[in-house]
């Protein structure tokens, strides 16, 4: 089997409905990935394990009761430190923005969400 890092979007959701993987399996393979590579590339300024993690155990806890599911249900995103994310800085790569907290989710962030998807880092500039 691939690794489930390497996997597309739409893959990994569909294994995530169908309950062949969970999507705590998926957030942490990709987790595990991050802190193999990202100390090497920088690709990633803020991982956000703990509430991928959460947000994981929440989106299994809807696959098991048989809700609704988005089309990303499940799946790991990360988010471009220019976009806001409601509760964290939008720096734009800037050390003088560390505390300029969004009070909301950009659109696109808001829709990703909406379709199921799980935030799990903010990526550099």
């Amino acid at each position: 089997m691939q690794d489930l890092w390497r996997q597309s979007a739409s893959d990994l959701a569909k294994r995530i409905a169908s309950r062949q993987v969970s999507s705590a399996e998926v957030v942490e393979a990709h987790l595990a990935r991050i802190e193999a590579v990202n100390p090497r590339v920088n690709a990633l300024v803020k991982v956000l394990a703990n509430d991928a993690r959460t947000a994981a155990i929440e989106a299994d806890r809807r696959v098991a009761s048989g809700g609704l599911l988005g089309p990303l249900h499940g799946v790991p995103f990360t988010i471009k430190e220019n976009i806001d994310v409601a509760g964290l800085p939008t720096t734009w790569g800037v050390p003088a923005l560390a505390n300029a907290l969004a009070p909301l989710d950009a659109p696109v962030v808001e829709r990703m969400r909406a379709a199921g998807g799980i935030p799990i880092a903010r990526t550099n500039l």
